[in-house]
Formats: C-alpha cells, structure tokens, sequence
C-alpha cells in the first residue's frame, strides 16, 4: 500500500453507521436498519471545486462533451432534476455549496472546511432517508437538529406520510435524533400535518377525559412512559383515520386493534360517522348523526367497539373477532332487520 492510500484509511463511528473509508473503497453500515453499502471509486475521494467542467457535480460522471463542456452537470435526467434545485455559489473554501437554491444561508461545506459544530455528517455520508446515494450525490438541506438529509427524500417522506391507515406522526421526526423536522424548503409540506396533529391531539384528549383515562396509572405514575403527558397517551391509545369523503380525522377504535389490520386496506372504506350511510336512520334535529346507535356487523346486537375505522362490533364478536370476520356470510346470524343492515359496511 502506498503512502498515498495508507493515510486514506480511515475507520469511524459516523452518526450512528459504522463507516470504513479507503482510498478506493466506501462501506458504511448502520446496525439500526441492518442496511449497508459499498461504493467502489476511481482514484479516491472526488473534490468539487470552481473549474471542475468535465465531472458532474451529483453523479460524478466525466467527460469532454455534451453538457459536461460547458458545465458540471451531465445530460442524466435526475442530475439535470437535481440542477435546478442545486445552489450555484461557491464557498469562501473554493467547494460548490451542496444546498438548495434560495436559501438565505448556504448549507456549511460537506468536506469539512467550514469548521461549523453544527455540522456533524460530511459529503461521503449516505443520505439516512434513502440511504442510497452520498449527501453529495444530491441537493441536501441542514433541519433545525443539524443532521443533512437530501431535499428530495424529505419531500418525499412528508408527501408519502403515515405507513398503513392509521394516522401516525412518526414519519416528520429526524430519522437519526427523531426530533421533528424544521426547515423552510418543507414548510408548505410540513404546515398541513402539524394542523392535522393538532387536530387528532386535540380530539384523542377529549376522549380520554370522555373515558375518564386523564387519571390513569400511565399518565400519573413517576417514571411512567407518559407520566404528565396525557396527550402522548391518548394519541398512542386511540386510532384515528382520515375519512375518505370528508378529508377530515375520525376515531377508528384503539390502537391495539389496529396492529391486526395491517397495511392492507381499502381506503374508500375509511369513512367517518358523519359521512356514512345513515339515509334509513332516523335523525336527531338537535346531534345529528353525532349519537347514533350502531349494531355489531356479525351478529346485529348493540355495537359497543369501533375498531380498524370500519367495522363496529358487539363485546362477545370483538373477543372472537378472526373467527366471525372470517365466517362465511351464509353462517352468520341472520338479522331481524334485514340483510341490507347486517352486511352493511356499518
């Protein structure tokens, strides 16, 4: 090994992935995710400085014609994608700042030369969203806790939002720190969510005072995962959906009964109570909807659980709830009512 590649070695702790750096050999891994990656290079490191016409700037692709002579973004449709976010300045270090454009303050350089404490990731760190490609490979953006993340991941982790149909916050916390997501590139992506999060807050706390759960042993016990913090509680108690119709969240049940529903789901059945099908009942002129009494979908008695945001059960069927949401329609219960109410969606 020559001295070049010797003093190229180098094998750290970085943000939480293990990184061994050689001269022509990336490998990171993160025990977290138990993702990893190895990206072999052609003669080290690749710097990006003012002149650098010939190599793109994201992929690091070279050449001597097309869009690399006269530039240092190549003919690829992502980098070209990427082009028009990137910032253009170059920094006091000589580096192209690795931001967006716009911003108001260039993101620090990712090779080290800016001295910022803020900073603790450099250009060789994988993007922690994608976890594909190099924070350099991309325009990337500092959040409010410091960690770099690409812009493009964030925007697509807030578009996507909640996995499956219940509504969880989780998705808008720093995916190293999990402190939540600050930045001004995401605010029009970002303001939404926090309003729909106030709002499942706010309702997730009546019904806990409703249920008479703001005294309970999780929230005033010392050292209790919610000690004091009954909205935590009740948002991690309570399942809430957002209707298909209105756009607006609805109590769905508990929590607990939501982790048998899984990721398969069809979301027109998601529907709130006020925007069911409720032409046959007849209408309280003072509530509304608001009171209505709903029967078990598998036996027909009084419903006394709402669970999965579509299906109300009586006590005995939500105990037994794989068996009858797994019978046969010609084995359940015939109802008194009629077919129309018992194999209703309510």
């Amino acid at each position: 090994v020559c001295k070049e590649e010797e003093e190229a070695i180098k094998v750290e702790l970085h943000e939480g992935c293990g990184r061994t750096k050689l001269f022509w050999l990336l490998a990171l891994a993160d025990p977290r995710t138990l993702k990893a990656l190895i990206e072999f290079r052609e003669g080290g490191t690749r710097t990006k400085g003012v002149g650098m016409s010939g190599v793109c700037r994201f992929c690091g692709t070279t050449g001597n014609s097309g869009l690399l002579a006269i530039g240092n973004v190549c003919a690829d449709h992502e980098c070209q994608e990427y082009g028009r976010t990137a910032c253009s300045k170059i920094l006091n270090c000589g580096h192209m700042c690795g931001g967006v454009l716009g911003e108001s303050k260039c993101l620090p350089c990712l090779h080290g030369c800016s001295g910022d404490s803020s900073l603790r990731q450099d250009a060789d760190d994988m993007c922690m969203v994608c976890f594909t490609e190099a924070l350099s490979c991309a325009p990337a953006i500092q959040l409010g806790c410091g960690h770099v993340f690409h812009l493009h991941c964030c925007k697509a982790v807030l578009v996507k939002r909640w996995p499956g149909p219940r509504i969880t916050f989780s998705f808008v916390l720093c995916p190293i720190c999990k402190e939540e997501m600050k930045h001004d590139e995401l605010q029009d992506l970002l303001a939404p969510i926090r309003e729909l999060q106030r709002d499942v807050r706010r309702k997730a706390l009546m019904r806990l005072e409703y249920e008479g759960l703001h005294t309970a042993e999780a929230v005033v016990t010392p050292g209790a995962r919610f000690y004091n913090d009954p909205a935590s509680y009740a948002m991690d108690r309570y399942a809430y959906y957002v209707c298909f119709k209105c756009k607006k969240a609805y109590y769905g049940g508990e929590a607990r009964c939501d982790a048998e529903l899984g990721e398969q789901y069809d979301p027109r059945e998601l529907v709130c109570g006020a925007c069911s099908d409720v032409a046959r009942a007849q209408m309280c002129p003072k509530h509304g909807t608001d009171f209505l009494e709903y029967k078990c979908r598998y036996c027909c008695s009084v419903a006394v659980f709402f669970c999965f945001g579509t299906t109300h059960f009586c006590n005995a069927c939500h105990d037994d709830f794989q068996r009858v949401t797994n019978m046969p329609k010609n084995e359940l219960p015939s109802c008194p009512a009629g077919e129309y109410i018992l194999y209703s969606r309510r």
